[in-house]
């Protein structure tokens, strides 16, 4: 099994690497009300505490080689400022899943579109996965433009159990299958 907690990866203003314990405080101090109401399983008040238990429970994923927990850094000032993950899911094993987050100063930069062909790429490599979706509440336009901007298309709606406000929300999902980023990237190259 393949271990994924020495994973680092670069854009031209940000660096992703595994997420670590040391990174428990910023996130905990990152996640705020109109971050968390958009995350399934992000509950307020995120503590410190439940912070370094999910980064616990993360970089064990990571070395079993079932997840790539990256922390999102901007490299001209070394702070963190969100998170983007890529998890093989637990029924299908060739299907991955994706969440990601920013904090509200990192808002609006352009920060999410730059990661998504860097981490699908690597997600594809190391997690040897044919497909990789992520899903957003019906109401999230801004995450629904991360997904198609990622060359993800959308698949279908369907409930989704949100553990940080204990209910079923109905989400929309999006997908993009190795093939079709395969093809994405060999377009790209064309330019």
């Amino acid at each position: 099994m393949t271990d994924f907690r020495d994973c680092t990866l670069e854009t031209s203003r940000l660096k992703l690497r595994c997420v670590q314990v040391e990174d428990a405080e910023v996130i905990s101090a990152l996640m705020m009300p109109e971050i968390s109401r958009w995350l399934a399983s992000w509950s307020l008040p995120f503590t410190v505490e439940k912070a370094r238990v999910r980064i616990l429970r993360e970089r064990e994923a990571a070395k079993n080689g079932n997840m790539l927990p990256l922390a999102i850094e901007e490299r001209a000032s070394g702070a963190v400022i969100g998170c983007v993950s890529i998890f093989r899911d637990a029924v299908d094993p060739q299907k991955g899943g994706a969440g990601y987050w920013l904090g509200m100063d990192a808002h609006g930069k352009g920060y999410l579109r730059e990661v998504g062909p860097v981490v699908l790429a690597a997600a594809f490599d190391m997690l040897d996965v044919d497909v990789i979706e992520a899903g957003a509440q019906l109401e999230n336009a801004a995450s629904f433009g991360v997904m198609r901007c990622w060359g993800m298309s959308q698949a279908d709606d369907r409930w989704h159990y949100a553990s940080a406000r204990e209910k079923d929300e109905l989400c929309r999902y999006f997908q993009i299958t190795r093939a079709g980023f395969e093809g994405v990237a060999l377009d790209a190259g064309k330019d």
